[in-house]
């Protein structure tokens, strides 16, 4: 005996959900395999290692996050077309890691937020010394990271006062405008705070979807249990 009733509705509708969910990793894996193997790809083009580390870690794991979601979407999918119990409570499970893990980044990006500037300010300040160890040379891959951290931030160095956390015979790179906005690290994480209320909002909405796909996985399961009990 199939499902009726809401229950029918829950079922396509979880399975036009994961449908998407499935597309989504695809698109996802897909991006990241590019970013790995084509020699004309971002990655393949930047020459500083450190910088090409992060752009290969982050290509890394898109692939691996593309990977899990395809197959979360596949059980979603089969799970609730085929009434299968252990699939959608593989995909009940996935999904509350998935909150758990989403609630734990947002926790975590609150609570170590200086470390992350720190961070940020000794990656850059390793730019500028390989840049003075250069001679100050414009056209090494140090000056171009430098002046774009400079220039997209429209700040100067990583100190606010002069010589701006340059050395030695440093050179004129910052603008008046830039040099009265100050270092680097403050001027990205103040981005990041006026962009806070769309990550919020996009990171609640997530949450609200991980948790209606729980709630109707777990109604589906019940409702298929009592069907075949009937």
């Amino acid at each position: 005996m199939g499902l009726g009733g809401c229950y029918s509705c829950i079922k396509y509708l979880l399975f036009a959900f994961n449908l998407v969910f499935w597309l989504a990793g695809c698109a996802l894996l897909a991006v990241g395999i590019w970013a790995v193997v084509d020699p004309e790809s971002l990655t393949s083009k930047i020459k500083n290692d450190d910088i090409k580390m992060y752009f290969t870690a982050a290509a890394s794991v898109l692939i691996a996050v593309g990977a899990v979601i395809m197959f979360v979407g596949f059980c979603g999918c089969c799970g609730a077309i085929r009434e299968s119990q252990c699939m959608l409570a593989t995909f009940f499970v996935f999904l509350f890691l998935f909150f758990i893990l989403l609630l734990a980044i947002g926790i975590w990006l609150f609570a170590g937020k200086d470390t992350l500037k720190d961070v940020y300010r000794q990656a850059l300040q390793k730019q500028m010394n390989l840049w003075k160890d250069n001679g100050y040379d414009v056209n090494t891959e140090f000056a171009k990271y430098v002046k774009l951290q400079q220039n997209e931030f429209n700040c100067c160095g990583t100190r606010s006062t002069p010589p701006w956390g340059y050395e030695g015979n440093s050179p004129d790179e910052c603008t008046v405008k830039q040099m009265a906005t100050g270092n680097c690290q403050d001027a990205v994480f103040k981005r990041i705070d006026s962009n806070l209320v769309v990550v919020g909002g996009v990171a609640i909405g997530l949450g609200v979807i991980m948790l209606l796909g729980m709630i109707f996985s777990m109604m589906l399961c019940c409702a298929i249990r009592d069907v075949e009990h009937v």
